[in-house]
This record gives C-alpha cells, structure tokens and sequence, in this order.
C-alpha cells in the first residue's frame, strides 16, 4: 500500500497544488539544533504557511537554539524534552497526545533513526500516516568514520539498520532532498530506486534580493578584510570533520603565497571551533582567517565576498552552494555528486577531486586571477538557481502531504 502511494506522488507532485479541503500536518526534528535540516524546514514551513494550503505544526524531540527562530517566524512549535534513556515512553506518550489535539493527518520526520521512530509509533498508534523527508546520504555499513570510536560508530549503524529498513518501508511517502540521497538509501535500505520524489530546498527571497545597501555591505566587507582589496573567501557550515574546515585553514597558506591579501572567512559552529582557531594561531594565519561562529546575516556575508568555499566530503544536497549561487558568487568545491544535481562544473563552480588544501588553493587563485570569469560564473549561478525558490519546494510537499492525507481519509 505504502509503494502505491509513493507511485502516485512520484507522478504529480512536482508541478501540482494539493487539491480538496486543507490538511493539518506535524513535522517531527530531533532537536531544534542548529544544522542543514533544520534551516531548510524552516525556510520551507514558512513558506507554506504563506501559501495557506494546509496547517502546521513542527515538534521537536529537544530544543535548541532555532527553536527561538522558529517561534518568531511564527510557526506553531513544541518541545517533547526528551532527557536520557528512562524519558522514553514519556515522549512517546506527550506525542501521541499531541496528534489527537492538534487533529494531525500527516506526519514527517527526517533522516535520523530517533525522529523517525518516533513517527512510526506515534503514527501507529493513533492511525497517522507518515512521510519520511530524507535529508543526507546513507553511510554505507562498513565505511568506517575516523578512528576516533570507529568500532562504537560501526556497532551503532549495525544496531540501526533493521529499524532504518522497518522505518523507512512503512512510510506513506519518501521524500529526498537529491537524486544521489535517494540513491544511496535506496541501495542501502534495499528499496525500490524510484520510490523517492525528489524534493529540493529552496531558497527565500533573501538570497535572491541584495540584503543591504551597498554602504552597509562595503562596511561588512571592510570588517571582515581590514579594507584591503584583496578576495574574500567564505565558508559557511557547522564547524565538524565532515565539513572540511580543517583543510581551508592550511589552504591559505598556499592562497597567500599568489593572493597575500586573500582572507578566510568561516561561518558556522560546531565541537571543532576551538581546534581550529588553535590551527589558525599555530599557522600563524590571525590576520587572514576569520572564525566567526553563527551568524543570522548569510545573504550580507555572501553579498560582502567574492567566492564561496566548500571542502565538505559528503553533502545530501549543498545548500550552502546554492545560496552562493543565488547571490551570484563562483564557487570552489570538493566535489561531491549532490553537487552536480544544480551547479555546472566551469560554469558556475570549479570542482576538486577531494577536500585538500593544495588542490582547494590551486583553484581559488586560478578563480580569483580572473574577474571576468569570477563575474561570469555568478551571473551563471545567479540564473540555474531561480529554480530553486522555496516556494516551489512547500508547493512540492504540500501536494504530498495533500495525497497522503486524502489517501488515508478514503
């Protein structure tokens, strides 16, 4: 049953509004943490609360700091507090109790294995349909993290795996960010190649639309390079290993040697900030490289530099990339299929085959040595990413949420 609702949505959901009387519909986080996941939902709820085709409510099974975000935005949210192995059945209960008061019909949860269980019991026991929205791509089994608790790591995904499989089976719908998340769960989970609707985020208007005047952006720019007039080089992520800042730090010392007034600009937060500011004072790189922490001004920032970095070695999609492009800024990648998917490789980006320091500098100043091809590359960005607005991702999974609910009422 669950196959042929996916087959009829795979069939229309792109191009059609959901049809029939509205839907009351709860995304279930596992935290209102800062990361990809929790941006792009946002971004996207808005959206379709603007749109007025159904009702929403995001639930999370812990707070965080979006959590302020989301309220000021307006959205209807709440908290399970899920504290420690014994608040459980608790949290379960409070959903559970949450979906009759809130008359939910549809529920999504996301790619991680706590909220998507919660959803497929909570959804069980009071009858709710729910659809998965996956987010990153699958970790093959026995690619092994770092070495740092590598067999811990492996035992997890080990344990994780048969619930991965009954979770992600039971769903009314899946829904994936890409192409290339929906192929790595579906070889992963052994599902059905296409029994995933591809829905990509999108962007506010924000990114689209000069954030500032070109005063205020200059100053930006001015705080972040001194005034020189050298390239501002940004990287916007949560500050983990995935994410790669621990290769652009010693990238700049190769940058500086061809542009010795180029500066690195790190935006996001994460458990390695503090090694990498030990990184960036041990390389003695203080007046090059700018570690900022979270930041609510992105489309400014982007607006203020000249290109935008990624040494990311896995993205589900690379959103970061994309409002780069928006704003009409060239971008350096590692490359990572996800990528290709909205970005053209010596079109709107330059591509490494992996996030190294050398190969990531060798770019950047083959990049920044040309203006012409630096202003070429974001006009050409600034025009593939017009696709990508967030209203047309909430009008994608509104329609979803549409069929899933009438499906479920008849």
């Amino acid at each position: 049953m669950a196959d042929n609702a996916i087959s009829e949505t795979l069939d229309d959901n792109s191009d059609n509004a959901p049809t029939g009387r509205s839907f009351r519909a709860l995304y279930l986080l596992p935290d209102f943490g800062v990361g990809g996941g929790q941006t792009i939902l946002l971004r996207t709820v808005v959206a379709q609360m603007a749109a007025g085709r159904g009702e929403y409510v995001v639930c999370g099974l812990r707070g965080g700091p979006l959590l302020e975000q989301f309220r000021d935005a307006g959205v209807h949210c709440l908290v399970l507090d899920l504290e420690g192995p014994t608040s459980h059945l608790g949290a379960l209960r409070d959903l559970r109790a949450v979906l009759r008061k809130e008359r939910v019909e549809v529920i999504c949860s996301f790619n991680t294995p706590l909220d998507r269980t919660y959803a497929q019991l909570a959804g069980a026991l009071c009858k709710v349909p729910v659809v998965i929205w996956f987010m990153s791509v699958a970790i093959p089994l026995l690619r092994f993290p770092p070495a740092r608790g590598r067999e811990l790591a492996f035992l997890k995904r080990l344990v994780l795996l048969p619930i991965n499989a009954v979770t992600a089976r039971r769903a009314a719908a899946r829904m994936s960010l890409s192409g290339s998340v929906a192929a790595t769960f579906a070889r992963h989970l052994r599902l059905p190649a296409n029994s995933f609707a591809l829905v990509p985020p999108g962007l506010p208007a924000a990114f689209y639309e000069p954030p500032a005047g070109a005063k205020e952006i200059a100053d930006l720019r001015s705080s972040l390079c001194g005034g020189n007039g050298g390239p501002v080089l940004l990287n916007i992520g949560m500050l983990i290993d995935l994410k790669g800042q621990q290769h652009l730090i010693p990238m700049m010392q190769y940058v500086t040697q061809d542009l010795p007034e180029a500066h690195l600009v790190l935006v996001g937060d994460g458990p390695n900030r503090q090694s990498l500011i030990d990184t960036v004072s041990s390389l003695g790189l203080q007046r090059q490289v700018h570690v900022l922490g979270h930041r609510h001004d992105v489309p400014a920032l982007l607006a203020a530099s000249d290109v935008l970095l990624s040494a990311s070695a896995s993205e589900g999609f690379g959103m970061t990339v994309l409002e780069a492009m928006a704003a009409g800024k060239p971008v350096v990648a590692a490359y990572t299929p996800a990528f290709e998917e909205f970005a053209e490789e010596g079109t709107t980006a330059l591509f490494v085959e992996r996030p190294d320091a050398e190969l990531l500098a060798a770019a950047v100043v083959d990049l920044c040595r040309d203006p012409d091809r630096v202003a070429a590359f974001g006009a050409a960005g600034s025009r593939a990413a017009e696709a990508f607005r967030v209203e047309s991702t909430a009008e994608k999974v509104d329609a979803i949420f549409a069929r899933v609910a009438s499906a479920h009422r008849n």
